[in-house]
């Protein structure tokens, strides 16, 4: 027998976007009602697979939901039993409320529908008063929920990144095979443990342009962002633009010689950025298509290897690019980034616009989608994007980002907002003019 519920809003998917929605809205309301249901038995999406010594690329400032702090001082960044822990306490608290309910371990059948693994596949019918909410739309992977895209020969030592945190050996040799932020955490964490640099081959199928973490602190945060607007407007070509970012040291390379053809939103420190120039052996021949029990196959050539060497799996895309849909449509809301490269403030900020008595089309005018980036043409459409959002926020929307701990703006001094706001009066709309040019130009490029 299907059991019947009832709610305001149907959430799927308990990880970083969905718990910052609900977050919002039980904050805003003393009334809403809200039904949970993730696939894992706790909250916290992909952070319940990830390798125990993953730690957050950016502050823990700008991460988790509004109504509790997971920031231990400004440049702390949790690590992932310390989120885990933390969405663990969220949870609760949400449904001490008495209008929260949580059910893990169940698979989403849509149409209201969910069964339920952890009560012997009972399914459950819930009638949705107001909105069900897509929260799994970034489709977040680590490589410990899925095999190598590339096969790999018996007797070849092959693990995902999360083997790191508990070697019980020694290896002749150990091979990195990604360039984002888990291979990134994986080069630094072998480097922790003190393997020799000379020991480690990394695989780099294509280099990434990095962000300087320095840029994100709250004492650099207005400064850095006017300099960086006026950058934009000076900025005669792409080119022009990462060279001048490069200098200001805003954006950094593994190699400054070596074109970045990848962006990725991945972010460092200096420190970070001189332990992984130590490596020295640098394989940029492609991506990996397999491993023979001799030798590594790329797409661009060969290297040896063999039973000695330890390959650590980081090839997973973590955040994949997903087609723009509108965020709020009818009875659905899809929760989408709508400002470059922070999904928890932009969920939460979605949840704000629907606790506001708007329109659907206004509400998506305040919400244009900025898909995490890939390479720079995205990160281009995100700013784009970003850019309109803010220009069509009114006092409401801008008062609420003064005033949450998931907005950058809450965590700076009363000058320093001053600053930043005189640095967007003088230069947001030459900036907003150039990433148009630079669009037009990709444009050009496709015929």
């Amino acid at each position: 027998m299907i059991e019947q519920l009832d709610t305001d809003y149907l959430i799927i998917g308990a990880g970083a976007a969905g718990m910052a929605f609900a977050d919002e809205l039980v904050s805003t309301s003393d009334t809403v009602r809200i039904i949970l249901v993730d696939r894992r038995a706790t909250p916290g999406g992909h952070w319940n697979d990830a390798y125990r010594f993953v730690t957050l690329h950016q502050p823990s400032l700008y991460y988790g939901v509004n109504s509790e702090s997971l920031e231990t001082s400004p440049d702390h960044r949790a690590s992932a039993d310390e989120i885990i822990a933390y969405y663990a306490r969220v949870l609760d608290k949400l449904c001490e409320t008495g209008r929260v309910r949580f059910f893990g371990e169940s698979d989403y059948l849509g149409e209201g529908r969910f069964r339920s693994k952890a009560n012997g596949g009972q399914e459950v019918q819930v009638t949705v008063q107001r909105k069900t909410v897509d929260a799994t739309d970034s489709r977040v992977t680590v490589p410990s929920t899925r095999p190598p895209e590339y096969s790999v020969a018996e007797g070849i030592n092959s693990v995902p990144v999360n083997a790191l945190a508990n070697l019980e050996r020694e290896w002749s040799r150990y091979v990195v095979i990604g360039a984002g932020k888990t291979g990134i955490d994986a080069v630094l964490q072998l480097l922790d443990l003190g393997t020799d640099p000379a020991r480690i081959t990394w695989v780099i199928s294509n280099d990434v342009w990095m962000i300087n973490r320095k840029m994100m602190m709250p004492e650099d945060f207005a400064k850095e962002t006017t300099k960086h607007l006026r950058a934009f407007c000076f900025s005669r070509s792409v080119e022009d633009y990462f060279r001048r970012c490069e200098e200001a040291g805003w954006f950094m390379r593994l190699d400054p010689s070596v074109p970045a053809p990848r962006f990725r939103c991945a972010t460092v420190n200096s420190t970070e950025l001189q332990a992984l120039r130590t490596v020295q052996d640098i394989v940029r021949l492609g991506r990996v298509r397999r491993i023979d029990s001799t030798t590594i196959v790329l797409d661009g050539g060969t290297i040896p290897t063999d039973g000695n060497v330890l390959h650590v799996d980081c090839s997973a895309d973590g955040l994949v690019l997903r087609p723009e849909r509108p965020v709020f449509d009818g009875s659905h809301i899809i929760l989408q980034p709508v400002t470059l490269c922070q999904p928890a403030m932009s969920a939460a900020f979605i949840g704000h616009l629907e606790m506001t008595d708007m329109s659907d089309d206004r509400k998506n005018n305040m919400a244009w989608p900025c898909p995490h980036p890939m390479v720079p043409r995205d990160y281009f459409q995100s700013i784009h994007s970003m850019g309109h959002n803010m220009m069509a926020w009114s006092f409401r929307q801008n008062r609420w980002l003064m005033t949450r701990r998931l907005s950058a703006m809450t965590h700076i001094s009363f000058w320093s907002k001053v600053w930043a706001h005189l640095g967007f009066l003088l230069w947001f709309f030459g900036a907003a003019l150039t990433v148009k040019r630079f669009l037009r130009t990709y444009e050009e490029a496709d015929g």
